[in-house]
């Protein structure tokens, strides 16, 4: 005896929606991650801006949100 299947129709299938809200990382968390980078590259003067853009950068793609593009 043949079933009759029934073929899933692409307006019926429920996908997940991205979350709207993505939490954004705080100053704190965004400092500390500066200061590693920072220090990991021996402490260079000058750099502080682009390990801060990095640090946050990195945290927000931990977060799923894409990174800064320069």
């Amino acid at each position: 005896m043949a079933q009759n299947l029934k073929t899933a129709d692409a307006n019926s299938v429920a996908l997940p929606q991205p979350e709207t809200a993505v939490a954004q990382p705080d100053e704190a968390s965004i400092a500390e991650l500066a200061y590693q980078l920072w220090m990991a590259k021996g402490c260079p003067q000058g750099s502080d801006q682009d390990d801060w853009l990095l640090a946050e950068s990195i945290l927000k793609n931990r977060s799923g949100e894409p990174p800064i593009l320069e």
